[in-house]
């Protein structure tokens, strides 16, 4: 598994998901600088992330990775790889490891911002923000590119920016947030007592509750490894 991880890696070596990568948090941070300044920079910056700009811009990611390489016709490793679903898993991990880096660099960029200018949200809140977002947004990489390879880059995009904003907002602040699009944003009014919004959350609002924690992680977890699962089944299955 190792060697079809690195191999992975260098295919993206000259790809633009390589600017991608630091660009989406860097936008992300410029577009709060000119719009919210000051010590409102991290909540803005935050909701701008997690509502737009980190989805849209991971779809893109993962639908182009799945596009790129069927376009490629695998390198001529389809009809040769005696485990075809290794091809599919060391693809979804190698944008699953993109997306880990591009939340390190937000964190990174955030933190420089709020220690600059002054902010709202602490260290180890944007900390657990960060890592939060990762976990949470993991699961929909494998689902993208499942897509991806059956209808093109296209489609995928507009199906995520549709479903994580629309569940983002309706159903994040609702008794329905265990939908796995609306979890991210529930799950910043825990971290960060943002609002998906974007307004600050009131001291005492029941969004704040944490015991919605564990099972919003497990089941962001559990929807990761079934969907991989499930797709590389069917990567495995396809004819030559």
């Amino acid at each position: 598994m190792t060697r079809y991880f690195y191999a992975e890696l260098i295919k993206q070596k000259r790809s633009f998901n390589n600017i991608l990568l630091w660009l989406a948090p860097l936008v992300t941070i410029l577009l709060a600088l000119v719009l919210m300044r000051g010590r409102y920079l991290q909540a803005g910056a935050y909701n701008w992330w997690y509502m737009l700009i980190l989805p849209g811009s991971f779809t893109v990611f993962s639908a182009s990775t799945a596009v790129r390489e069927r376009r490629k016709n695998r390198h001529g490793l389809f009809g040769v790889a005696v485990q075809k679903k290794m091809l599919w898993a060391a693809q979804v991990l190698v944008c699953t490891f993109y997306l880990l880096v591009t939340c390190v660099l937000f964190f990174v960029f955030i933190t420089i911002g709020g220690f600059l200018l002054g902010g709202t949200i602490s260290f180890t809140q944007s900390l657990a923000a960060s890592i939060v977002l990762f976990v949470t947004y993991a699961w929909q990489i494998p689902l993208w590119m499942f897509l991806a390879e059956n209808t093109g880059a296209v489609f995928p995009v507009f199906v995520s920016l549709l479903c994580n904003n629309f569940a983002a907002i309706v159903a994040a602040v609702r008794s329905c947030w265990w939908i796995p699009f609306a979890i991210p944003a529930r799950m910043m009014c825990v971290c960060i007592h943002v609002l998906p919004n974007g307004l600050p959350m009131e001291a005492g609002n029941p969004l704040e509750d944490g015991a919605i924690v564990v099972p919003a992680i497990l089941s962001a977890v559990a929807w990761y490894v079934g969907i991989m699962f499930a797709t590389a089944l069917w990567f495995e299955n396809r004819e030559v």
